[in-house]
C-alpha cells in the first residue's frame, strides 16, 4: 500500500500521514499513534528509494578499509563492523565498505566518497595523531565517527579501548612472572593506538624500575610476516628477550612460528602475548596468551554516535571500554632469574 492510499484510508492528508510515520514533533501525539498503529495493522511499509529521496538523504554509512600491505580486517574488527552493521540495519542504515590502496591518494578517495552523496557519514578507523582525513571532514563539516582516539578528540566523535591500560596490564602480568627482558612488536607508529600500547607498556617497565634496551622495542604492520622478521632479528640478539609482547594476535602468530624455527618453545624458553582474542588464538599450539574487549559494544557504540549526528538521536554511549586479559599457554614461561 502507497502512503497515498494509507492516508485516504485513514481520511488525513499525505503530508500529516508523511510527517507522523518520520517522528515530526508538529503532529499530536494522538494522530500520530493513529497512523503508526494503522500502518502496523496492513504492514504499510515506506518505500526506501522515495524515503530517500524526501529526506534527502543516503541512509548509508560508509568505512573505507586499508588493503594489501595495511590490511586491518582482523576477525576481531570483522566483528566490530558486524555489530555496527547491525545497529544501523535496525534503524533503517547500511554500512557501505570500500578500499584504499596504497598507490592511491588518500585525500582523494576520502574527498570522493563523501562528495559522492553515497553515504551519510563515515567511520574512521587507524587514526593517527593530527590525522588529515579528520582535519577535511572537519572542512566540509561531514558527520565522522572514530575507532580510536587523540588527544583533541570530542566525546562526540570516538569510541575506543584502553589501549594503554591493556598493555599496561599485559607488561605487569610479565613482570610478576619474572621477566625482566620484554620485549614489544608494536604497530606501525604513525597510528595512535601504537602510541597509546607503548605509553602502557613503557609505565609498567618505568615503575619496575626495569631498563629498556631501544632494541626490543620495534614497530611493524599487523601481520605474521612482519611479526616474524622483528622477532628473527631480536631473538638473535646477546641479551634476548625472555618475553615477546605484541601488538595484535597476528602478530603474536608470526612471532610464535619464528620462534619455533630458531628452535625456541613458545610457553617453555620463551613467552609471548598478543591482544585482540582472534578464533586462531585459542585453537594455536601453544594457544595465545591475548586481551579481549566487548566488540559489541564497540561496534553499536559507533553506530550510536553516528545517529546522534545524523539523525539527531540521543542514544548513551560508552566511549572508553575496558580490555581483560585471557591467560593462556603461550606465556606460560615463568623465570626467577635471567642470564
Amino acid at each position: 500500500m502507497s502512503i497515498k492510499k494509507l492516508a485516504a484510508h485513514l481520511g488525513l492528508s499525505k503530508s500529516t500521514v508523511s510527517r507522523a510515520l518520520n517522528g515530526y514533533t508538529d503532529v499530536n501525539e494522538q494522530t500520530r499513534e493513529k497512523v503508526l498503529k494503522a500502518a502496523q495493522d496492513i504492514g504499510y511499509k515506506a518505500n526506501p528509494t522515495a524515503k530517500r529521496l524526501a529526506s534527502g538523504k543516503s541512509r548509508n554509512i560508509g568505512i573505507i578499509l586499508p588493503a594489501h600491505s595495511r590490511m586491518f580486517v582482523s576477525s576481531a574488527f570483522s566483528k566490530v563492523l558486524a555489530a555496527a552493521a547491525e545497529f544501523l540495519a535496525k534503524h533503517d542504515y547500511q554500512l557501505i565498505v570500500t578500499t584504499i590502496f596504497d598507490w592511491q591518494d588518500e585525500q582523494q578517495v576520502y574527498f570522493d566518497f563523501i562528495t559522492s552523496g553515497l553515504v551519510d557519514g563515515i567511520f574512521i578507523v587507524r587514526t593517527r595523531h593530527l590525522d588529515p582525513r579528520i582535519s577535511m571532514l572537519k572542512k566540509y563539516q561531514f558527520p565522522y565517527v572514530c575507532f580510536g582516539f587523540d588527544t583533541d578528540f570530542k566525546n562526540d566523535c570516538f569510541v575506543d579501548v584502553d589501549n594503554a591500560q591493556a598493555f599496561y596490564d599485559l607488561t605487569q602480568r610479565q613482570i610478576m612472572h619474572g621477566h625482566s627482558r620484554i620485549a614489544f612488536l608494536d604497530a606501525p607508529n604513525e597510528l595512535t593506538v601504537s602510541q597509546a600500547r607503548k605509553q602502557g607498556y613503557l609505565q609498567a617497565m618505568h615503575e619496575a624500575h626495569i631498563s629498556i634496551d631501544p632494541h626490543w622495542l620495534l614497530n611493524g604492520e599487523l601481520n605474521e610476516l612482519d611479526a616474524m622478521k622483528m622477532t628473527q632479528k631480536i631473538m638473535l640478539l646477546i641479551h634476548r628477550p625472555t618475553c615477546i609482547l605484541c601488538a595484535d594476535d597476528t602478530m603474536a602468530l608470526g612471532a610464535i612460528a619464528a620462534c619455533e624455527t630458531l628452535g625456541y618453545q613458545v610457553g617453555i624458553d620463551i613467552a609471548v602475548a598478543g591482544y585482540g582474542d582472534y578464533e586462531h588464538s585459542r585453537y594455536n599450539n601453544p594457544s595465545i596468551t591475548t586481551v579481549q574487549y566487548d566488540i559489541n559494544a564497540v561496534g553499536e557504540g559507533m553506530s550510536k554516535l553516528m545517529l546522534n549526528k545524523a539523525e539527531g538521536k540521543q542514544f548513551e554511549v560508552k566511549n572508553w571500554h575496558e580490555a581483560t586479559i585471557v591467560i593462556r599457554q603461550s606465556d606460560d614461561y615463568s623465570i626467577t632469574n635471567e642470564t
